[in-house]
């Protein structure tokens, strides 16, 4: 005897020689036969309808997997194997439902198991085409890029992207989205409340700076698609942080308010100061030299703040008017 009883779930060599022996006569079958093959597997008091219950479902499982392994037909011997299963469980006191509910539970549950291990997880798969696609526009732009090579350079088939993508622009556009959501996410939060005015916008501008040295190939990307996507993508990016800036705002309206700060109309400034920014970069991404955009900080926060004139308004009004 084997002893599986309280100990086993697993059909060694033996018996699946006979499992498959008592399947292949089908309805022909000894009853007896088929009492030893569970005799030995289940014992001969019953252990308890729980236990009785997941032995049973898991020695299905043993018997579909030989069964399906084989090369015998295995539609006929898994319906005769469902029965035998099902008629023990019942003479075993196990409740139907409840058994073939457990029985499909564990098998779908085993099936999407085997689907996921078999390919990469979603999300995985999704960053391989988001980095690829980033990395082929950059290089070709977005009407030089096709699918086809955002697949061969992410290892992946044509059908996955567009299983993940409907079209080339909806990746472009995801791939923008998520870009400026990560932007969003390190700006937030990364402002202390007491700090100057003249500090939050200096921690403001660190942090976009660092953010597009680390994702030169997207402000690339960015500016090659001006044209056709240039307005949609900077409303998207400086609207964004335009939401996370109340605070900046509130400061700024504060240091008005008391003087330390000139009387400007906030959104007149901010968006000057983000083309002067874009033009700093621009520069950056055409400088064969290979520099940290984050050193350009001093500068821009220097020209920002006090200008470029070593002068005072008075002075620099006078030379003006005498010409010299």
């Amino acid at each position: 005897m084997l002893g599986y009883a309280g100990k086993n779930t697993q059909l060694d060599k033996d018996k699946r020689h006979e499992l498959l022996d008592l399947l292949s006569q089908g309805a022909a079958a000894d009853s007896s036969a088929w009492q030893i093959f569970w005799q030995d597997i289940l014992g001969e008091a019953t252990r308890g309808k729980g236990k009785d219950m997941e032995t049973l479902a898991a020695i299905f499982e043993e018997g579909v997997s030989e069964i399906t392994s084989t090369n015998l037909e295995a539609k006929d011997f898994i319906s005769t194997w469902i029965r035998e299963v099902i008629r023990v469980a019942k003479s075993r006191g196990v409740e139907q439902a409840e058994f073939s509910e457990l029985l499909l539970t564990r098998q779908f549950s085993k099936r999407l198991g085997q689907r996921d291990s078999a390919r990469p997880q979603t999300s995985d798969t999704r960053e391989k085409i988001l980095a690829a696609a980033l990395e082929i526009f950059s290089a070709k732009g977005f009407h030089g890029t096709t699918v086809d090579e955002i697949a061969e350079r992410a290892a992946l088939g044509k059908g996955t992207v567009y299983r993940h993508f409907h079209s080339k622009k909806g990746l472009f556009s995801e791939l923008i989205r998520l870009k400026v959501a990560e932007l969003e996410e390190t700006v937030q939060g990364a402002i202390d409340p007491r700090a100057d005015v003249l500090d939050i916008i200096e921690t403001y501008l660190s942090i976009y700076f660092s953010f597009f040295d680390r994702n030169r190939d997207l402000y690339k990307v960015l500016i090659q698609e001006q044209s056709d996507f240039g307005a949609e993508v900077k409303a998207l990016y400086i609207g964004n942080i335009l939401k996370k800036v109340p605070l900046l705002k509130r400061k700024i309206f504060l240091g008005a308010r008391s003087g330390h700060l000139k009387q400007m109309d906030f959104h007149t400034v901010f968006y000057g100061v983000m083309g002067f920014i874009d033009g700093v970069m621009q520069k950056w991404l055409a400088s064969e030299t290979d520099y940290s955009l984050v050193d350009e900080i001093p500068t821009v926060t220097e020209t920002i703040f006090y200008g470029f004139v070593n002068l005072e308004p008075s002075e620099i009004s006078r030379k003006i008017k005498s010409g010299s």
